[in-house]
């Protein structure tokens, strides 16, 4: 067997779905009818409804007569401007300001209509609603056993008044329609209603609402504006103030602390550090000097050869008496002798000359070391008076860095106090300039008729929904069937092919004169399904073609005995010799069909070898048609009828009679209900499945095709029998069946 179709294959057949739309068009038809006359029902009972549109135009354009930004910058017109303004005309506190400026609270359009006022619609609805109402008796028994809530208790006045303003404003709101104008900045404002005049009005209303609001909240921005410069330029204004005082007042400080300004103390920093250069340069060549002079007495050089010794006026004159005493004693040296009392005095004397120049040598380095203290002293003199400068220009230069900071700070302030004041007289001038960044350009008009898209769409919309109704009653119809109705859905689930449609030969046709049609008309539809069933069981192996035929079904009256009956006829009249075996040991049909007295022999007979085959063989008079039959009086409750057509006996009568004719039929009972069919299958060429058309569920054919399998049945293909053929060529679009419906005219009917 093939594989079978998935029914779940991705595949849309466009003819398939028109068909049975075709097929159902009567129900479609019905549906959309009935849609039709409920939206005109409907549509009779819908009120008049009005509706008037304004339109505005946002983002308009002003003079700007400021030097500079005021505090309302204009918005640029974005993707999303007309968006937020629509929903600023939707806003709760819009639609309240509409209603508490034209009263709506007390509007009849939007109050409880009085019975007289109700359509037709609305007072059907309130008759059921009264119908269906219990006593007030009933209601409260009810209530005492627990069966009904009791009723809740009501509102306080302020949230009953709150509950009612709030379902007004979500009638006007559903009322209202806010289109914004594709490749504009055009805002479509309308009011539906069933009062042209208050449509009007609601719809103007909204407009105006929408640019006093614009105006209130551009007002209230600026004057927020204004209030907040006014505070700060206050707050500012004594900050200024402050700090200038604290400038004064820390350099009135620093003067007093000091008694001089930092630039003077510099100076004096100054010129002492000059000083003390001066006296650092002078210490130091004191200093060299005193000890190249200590060094030179020390080591006992000659002072005269020292400038500082030299100079000294007692030293040279100790030196010029040294030089007359050298002069005396040098004459003396050649006229006295070495040890002269005269030679010892000068020699003497030179001595104390000399050491009253080392004396007065000591008393000048002496002079000098004490200037050099003194350099010393100034020095470090110079240098404290240096620190005690620094140190107080330090302070200085702090207090200097505090009183910029304070200056700096008092700058600051003024520079803001100035900018804030000028943007506060700005902003109390724009205050007197403020306009709406929207205007009206078209107001609502009262319109001159009712809406009569209402109606008409009630009307589409009910027509529409009849028939779509009806489309899905067709496909759920058909989606619901769980036969077969064509050929091609039979091969594609099986994955077997049809072998033959045998069609109905009527609905009062009984079974047991399809014999008598098929003889009487050898031209008709219902004898060329067989001989074309016959042809396609013969050539299906044509090298050995099939003698012994099985028929079964997977479920009882599904045509297979009266089949295999034509069959067998129709290769009779073409001159081959045919005989149907009666399988159906518990419930036999061919007896019946051809109306076969009770007392004849039959197949369990022979079986039993109470009778021979040629016995057992009843031969039709009228067609010669030879028949081994299974008769109800041969039965009895100690027969199993599966033992019998398993036996060996069997498998030899069916083997003997396939040497003595063409062609054996033989007729099985159903696959689902006994095994007798699976245990024939054995012993057949060729198996033929029966599906009726239309009646056999899916399923059960699957399920019948299953069983054979599982024991290799020799399954060459199926047959669709008591084919409705007008019906069936409304179910397929090609195929055999489809042409053979749509051409019956050309068979003898």
């Amino acid at each position: 067997m093939a594989e079978p179709f998935d029914e779940d294959d991705d595949v849309i057949d466009l003819r398939a779905l028109a068909m049975t739309m075709w097929r159902g068009k009567w129900i479609i038809a019905i549906c959309a009818l009935f849609g039709i006359v409920m939206g005109i029902l409907a549509a009779s009972q819908v009120e008049p409804r009005y509706r008037a549109t304004a339109k505005l135009l946002i983002g308009t354009e002003r003079a700007d007569v400021m030097k500079g930004e005021g505090v309302m910058v204009d918005a640029r017109f974005g993707d999303t401007t007309l968006q937020t303004h629509t929903e600023i005309l939707r806003s709760t506190k819009l639609i309240n300001r509409v209603i508490d400026e034209l009263g709506l609270m007390e509007n009849r359009e939007f109050q409880p209509r009085p019975p007289e006022d109700l359509t037709a619609v609305q007072r059907a609805r309130q008759w059921l609603r009264d119908l269906t109402t219990l006593p007030d008796g009933v209601q409260e028994f009810m209530m005492d056993i627990g069966l009904k809530s009791p009723p809740p208790q009501p509102l306080p006045p302020e949230e009953a008044a709150m509950r009612k303003r709030l379902a007004l404003v979500n009638r006007i709101e559903a009322g209202m329609s806010l289109n914004p104008i594709p490749e504009s900045r055009v805002i479509s404002v309308s009011f539906t209603s069933g009062d042209p005049r208050l449509s009007a009005r609601i719809a103007n209303e909204i407009t105006e609402q929408y640019l006093v609001d614009q105006l209130e909240g551009k007002l209230e921005t600026t004057r927020n504006a204004v209030g907040w410069l006014s505070d700060r330029v206050e707050q500012l204004q004594g900050r200024v103030s402050a700090a200038e005082r604290e400038v004064e007042i820390a350099y009135a400080t620093l003067s007093t602390e000091s008694g001089q300004s930092l630039d003077v103390t510099k100076q004096q920093i100054q010129s002492l550090n000059g000083a003390l250069a001066v006296t650092r340069n002078e210490l130091s060549s004191k200093e060299a000097q005193f000890r190249r002079l200590s060094q030179a007495v020390e080591e006992g050089q000659d002072l005269g050869a020292l400038t500082e010794f030299r100079e000294s006026p007692i030293i040279a004159g100790f030196r010029r008496e040294e030089s007359e005493f050298m002069a005396q004693l040098a004459a003396l040296e050649t006229t006295v002798p070495a040890g002269h009392p005269a030679r010892v005095r000068l020699t003497a004397q030179i001595e104390e000359v000399r050491k009253s120049i080392r004396a007065e040598a000591a008393r000048i380095l002496k002079s000098i070391e004490i200037d050099l203290e003194a350099k010393r002293a100034a020095e470090e003199k110079l240098v404290a008076e240096i620190r005690a400068l620094e140190d107080k220009a330090a302070e200085q230069a702090k207090a200097a860095v505090e009183i910029r900071q304070l200056e700096r700070e008092a700058e600051a302030s003024r520079i803001l106090y100035e900018n804030l004041l000028s943007r506060l007289q700005e902003s109390s001038a724009e205050e007197t300039l403020q306009t709406a960044d929207a205007r009206v350009i078209s107001p609502a008009e009262i319109p001159n008729g009712p809406l009569g898209t209402s109606a008409r769409r009630t009307k589409m919309l009910s027509t529409l929904l009849g028939l779509m109704t009806g489309v899905g009653l067709v496909f759920l119809m058909d989606k619901l069937n769980n036969t077969f109705r064509s050929a091609q859905q039979l091969e594609q689930m099986t994955g077997l092919g049809i072998l033959g449609t045998i069609p109905s030969a009527g609905s009062r046709v009984q079974r047991s004169d399809v014999v008598e049609v098929l003889r009487d008309k050898p031209n008709s539809s219902l004898a060329e399904s067989i001989r074309n069933l016959r042809t396609s069981i013969l050539f299906s192996n044509v090298d050995s073609p099939p003698k012994v035929v099985m028929f079964t079904s997977s479920v009882p009256r599904e045509g297979k005995s009266t089949t295999s009956m034509l069959l067998a006829l129709t290769s009779r009249q073409m001159g081959k010799s045919a005989i149907i075996v009666d399988c159906d040991l518990r419930m036999p049909a061919l007896g019946k069909v051809l109306k076969v007295k009770e007392d004849e022999l039959g197949l369990l007979s022979v079986m039993n070898n109470t009778a021979t085959l040629a016995q057992a063989i009843y031969k039709e008079p009228e067609t010669g048609l030879h028949l081994l039959m299974t008769k109800s009086a041969e039965r009895s409750a100690n027969i199993n009828a599966a033992d019998v057509l398993a036996s060996h006996r069997f498998r030899e009568l069916v083997q003997d009679l396939s040497e003595a004719y063409d062609l054996v039929i033989l007729d099985t009972p159903p696959t689902l209900v006994v095994t007798d069919a699976r245990i024939l299958a054995s012993m057949a060429d060729t198996v033929v499945f029966a599906v009726r058309w239309d009646k056999t569920p899916r399923n059960a054919v699957l399920e019948g095709l299953r069983e054979l399998t599982s024991v290799d049945a020799k399954l060459t293909g199926l047959v669709f029998t008591m084919v409705d053929e007008a019906k069936a060529s409304r179910y397929a679009y090609d195929g055999y069946a489809y042409y053979k419906g749509r051409y019956r005219d050309y068979y003898e009917v």
